[in-house]
């Protein structure tokens, strides 16, 4: 393990343990957030649930701006305007006791949340462009050992004061910010010597053939092959939402605790943590490139809902989580991953936050319309669509590579943006 951890640059090191205290953070915060607008500003679920489905719109817009100051306004500046939001929200969130203020502020968290959530995975881009999967991953993985570390945290927190989970996330927000302000400069560091003497080599090898030097190519953005990487997305997370949604309320209708659900999504974060030498293995033996590795996944998605459909025991419950999590070991980083690929070199912040959007945009779908074909369809009917889905998300990750577009080759200079 640790040679493995090892083998990570160190920029990649110091980005994923960021994201872990980022998540960390987030996650003392959003299992909590029924329970205490239900519970301690004494609204309706139903109200909370509209709360919820509001600030996954304001994570989607956030989603998209923040991946466009990225590129334009620079990455320092986007992550000082996300960070300084995030932690001027949360305490402000733990000082109030009125639902009204509450209600916009928690807006404005989502937003604020939703425009450094794409940073994070394009700087992994950036910092190790060469990377590829790897460097995704070890962020996904990251972000999901600060769930479980955040989840647990806030439990313990919100016994003594519910206000303590705010305060708690600004202070994580306070070391990422600070972390982030220690990675930047390193990189723009290296790259500025590794410009330096790539132009020496360049110059050098200009005068000697006599020649002007080579072209930069320059890709365009694929926007057929994104449209059909982000519907796949869209419809994977889609299905996967109706595990926190839907599922739970069937879950209880058969007699399953409250405590036994909560005890699969243990098995589902214990499985991202401690399953990546299986992940690994799976990919090396069934999935080795990317467009393998998400076609694998939404199959697995579909093997999970047709699991569900013909179960009621508990047991199925668990089998259906652990196949449903290696689905999305599989999806959830490799999209991003893929999307990486055909990105031109500036424009990783405005890619990455198309892909956090749609993610966002299938949790805000998801729950509405799950609760729509439930109502109409029962449990049955709901698993075999929710698999005809997952199926539809096949075809767009099969297809999402016949609309790349060839790169094209012009003369162009670019600036590291701080």
């Amino acid at each position: 393990m640790k040679e493995k951890w090892e083998s990570y640059p160190s920029s990649i090191r110091l980005l994923a343990i960021a994201a872990v205290i980022f998540s960390t953070g987030m996650a003392c915060i959003w299992p909590l957030v029924t329970i205490y607008i239900h519970e301690y500003l004494g609204k309706p679920l139903t109200v909370a649930g509209f709360l919820l489905l509001l600030n996954q719109g304001a994570f989607l817009v956030g989603s998209l701006v923040g991946g466009m100051l990225f590129d334009r306004w620079g990455k320092m500046r986007t992550i000082l305007l996300s960070s300084a939001g995030i932690i001027m929200m949360s305490v402000c969130l733990g000082l109030t006791h009125d639902f009204t203020v509450y209600t916009i502020l928690f807006l404005l968290n989502g937003l604020f949340y939703g425009t450094l959530s794409p940073v994070i995975n394009a700087l992994a881009v950036v910092l190790w462009p060469e990377g590829g999967r790897k460097g995704i991953n070890m962020i996904y993985v990251a972000l999901n050992a600060g769930v479980a570390a955040g989840s647990a945290l806030g439990g313990v927190l919100a016994s003594v004061s519910f206000a303590l989970t705010f305060f708690g996330n600004a202070f994580a927000q306070i070391i990422v910010l600070a972390m982030f302000a220690f990675i930047l400069p390193r990189h723009v560091k290296a790259m500025a010597e590794k410009a330096k003497s790539g132009g020496d080599r360049t110059k050098a090898a200009g005068e000697s053939v006599g020649k002007a030097a080579p072209v930069k190519p320059v890709k365009n953005v694929a926007w057929g092959a994104l449209v059909m990487l982000c519907a796949g997305l869209l419809i994977s997370w889609i299905v996967y939402v109706q595990w926190t949604t839907v599922l739970s309320a069937y879950m209880q209708s058969l007699g399953i605790s409250l405590r036994q659900y909560s005890l699969l999504w243990t098995i589902n974060g214990g499985l991202i943590l401690f399953g990546q030498p299986l992940i690994a293995w799976v990919i090396r033996r069934f999935a080795r490139t990317l467009k393998a590795q998400m076609l694998l996944g939404s199959y697995v998605f579909v093997l999970s809902m047709l699991i569900l459909s013909q179960t009621t025991s508990y047991a199925g419950f668990v089998a259906a989580m652990f196949v449903m999590t290696l689905g999305e070991m599989l999806v959830w980083p490799a999209v991003p991953t893929v999307a990486a690929e055909f990105t031109p070199e500036g424009r990783e912040g405005f890619i990455q936050g198309l892909v956090s959007g749609t993610g966002s945009a299938g949790r805000m779908l998801g729950p509405l319309l799950g609760a729509f074909i439930f109502q109409n369809f029962q449990a049955q009917g709901l698993l075999y669509i929710m698999a005809g889905l997952a199926l539809l998300s096949v075809i767009f990750f099969a297809f999402h590579s016949s609309f790349q577009k060839r790169s094209h080759q012009v003369p162009v200079q670019t600036a590291e943006k701080m």
